[in-house]
């Protein structure tokens, strides 16, 4: 593959006019657990939380690329290494089995069901996770990830000795001044033929009783989760149930958006909106317990938060299907939502679909 990176570059460095070091965010992940709530969690490899200043960043975004350094000679190397990119590589793809683990799988979903129709929960997402052969090269899958794919959030971190990257389909929270907004997704289909079966697969979506059941449950969940700490009134949902399309998948999403009440910020929001709904289940709390007690595999990373935090504003994405570590065994997880009219065979595919947009990216 060859090509060149098309960009704007500005720059800002520590002690010029500007006097900004940094872009002034805090940047760090997440976990989803029930520590978050103060259940019990099934402990894995990575921490629950990491928050970092970086010292140098630079921040790709619409054809643009800003540098942040916390001095000029920093910053002049960042730029020179920029310019000097290219997007040539010498990659091979890794073959991947998405249906490794599903009969495993297929049984801790008719599990669920049936706690479900006992009346223990209303929801939940049960994820599986796949071990990969062998390492991967993180850079190269992302550039020809992200090229296929059409996410609300990328991202690409090592820290620690941890490596992890991905495309978020999904935005847990956004805050503007004392505007929140969650946007849920919940419902997929694939979107891998041509334009005639991908716009088949859409109207299938749309039309189908479980998936819009469990959007509606979905949305619902969320505007009462915002009413607790917005003012009175102000909740809305600004949009119901489109199709989103996110690389080789499609899903139905909905946005919904209040006013934070006057002793309320960001903080108060994140601790009601995450972990996400569309990443735990309902009721959360009881939700949270099923998976811990029906996945064998701690999440770690996955599912959980990547976050850019402000001053005044917090946002965050929920985790992609996919994440690494930095251990011979690397997992590639996905999840799918289930509830009372869920059947086994149909939740393994969609967790099939959502992996069919990263697998084939996966670049040694």
């Amino acid at each position: 593959m060859g090509g060149g990176f098309h960009y704007r570059l500005r720059a800002s460095f520590y002690g010029t006019s500007s006097g900004q070091r940094t872009s002034g965010l805090w940047t760090g992940w997440v976990q989803l657990c029930g520590a978050c709530a103060g259940i019990a969690f099934n402990a894995g490899e990575w921490p629950l939380l990491t928050l970092t200043v970086p010292r140098e960043e630079l921040i790709f975004e619409k054809g643009n690329v800003t540098v942040y350094a916390d001095s000029a000679d920093g910053g002049r190397r960042l730029c020179e290494w920029v310019k000097e990119a290219s997007t040539t590589t010498q990659n091979a793809p890794l073959a991947v089995d998405t249906a490794l683990n599903g009969e495993a799988y297929k049984q801790q979903v008719a599990r669920a069901v049936a706690e479900i129709r006992r009346g223990e929960y209303v929801k939940v997402i049960v994820s599986r996770a796949i071990p990969l052969p062998s390492r991967i090269d993180m850079p190269a899958t992302l550039l020809y990830g992200r090229q296929a794919n059409t996410p609300v959030r990328s991202f690409m971190f090592r820290q620690e000795g941890r490596e992890a990257l991905g495309f978020s389909p999904e935005l847990v929270m956004s805050v503007t001044g004392n505007k929140v907004v969650t946007e849920p997704l919940a419902g997929t289909r694939d979107r891998m033929g041509n334009p005639e079966h991908n716009k088949a697969k859409e109207a299938e979506l749309l039309h189908d009783s479980k998936e819009v059941l469990e959007h509606i449950l979905s949305v619902k969940e969320a505007i009462a989760e915002l009413e607790a700490v917005c003012l009175p009134g102000s909740v809305v949902v600004e949009d119901l149930m489109s199709v989103r399309q996110r690389g080789s998948v499609q899903h139905l999403g909905s946005g919904v958006s209040g006013q934070l009440a006057e002793n309320k910020d960001a903080r108060d929001a994140f601790t009601v909106l995450f972990p996400s709904i569309t990443a735990s289940g309902i009721p959360k709390n009881a939700a949270l317990n099923a998976i811990m007690q029906i996945e064998k595999t701690p999440r770690e990373l996955y599912s959980g938060a990547i976050l850019l935090a402000g001053r005044y504003a917090l946002r965050c994405g929920a985790s992609s299907a996919f994440r690494i570590s930095g251990q011979p065994a690397l997992l590639d997880t996905s999840g799918a939502g289930i509830i009372a009219q869920s059947t086994p065979e149909r939740e393994l595919t969609e967790t099939r679909e959502k992996l069919a947009s990263i697998a084939p990216y996966l670049m040694v």
